[in-house]
């Protein structure tokens, strides 16, 4: 996504309102496990939370802990003309696991089909200084207690499918 849904920077704080209320219900039901977003000139990963409860006449406005939903990091942080979006809102939001207003880059290195590594650098004067990170369990894989298995030859199955369009 390019705008965050979740953003607790002041820069374009709630931009992301209209695609939470479209798209995060179904980030929910499909087990998508991490949102990348751009937009915002720092760096913010959120906890698993959603909002899909939110509705204007009665629902619960705030974001609340929530295991089935992804993780949202905004990673905008790479280098631009504007500089850093450096003002974040006072106090940090429970939802928001951390960020910071530098220059960096991230990296995601899937281990196997349960579980990969996270980690975001802060680059310091031309060096890569690790500054966050954590272990994301995938949803889809890790949760379903039969494993699912992939057929040997599912994959000829899908493009043989997709091919006959």
């Amino acid at each position: 996504m390019h705008v965050p849904i979740y953003n607790s920077n002041e820069a374009h704080f709630m931009e992301g309102e209209s695609m939470r209320a479209v798209f995060e219900e179904w980030f929910v039901h499909y087990k998508v496990d991490v949102i990348f977003a751009g937009h915002v000139h720092a760096y913010e990963r959120s906890y698993r939370i959603s909002n899909i409860h939110y509705n204007v006449s009665g629902g619960d406005c705030h974001p609340a802990a929530d295991e089935s939903a992804p993780v949202y990091i905004t990673v905008g942080d790479g280098g631009n003309q504007e500089g850093l979006a450096e003002r974040f809102r006072d106090p940090q939001p429970d939802y928001s696991a951390f960020r910071e207003a530098s220059y960096g880059h991230s990296t995601l290195e899937i281990k196997n089909r349960t579980h990969a590594l996270y980690h975001w650098n802060r680059n310091d004067d031309g060096k890569k200084v690790p500054t966050d990170a954590f272990v994301l369990h995938n949803q889809y894989w890790g949760s379903n207690l039969r494993r699912r298995k992939l057929k040997k030859h599912h994959l000829r199955s899908v493009v043989g499918r997709v091919s006959s369009f």
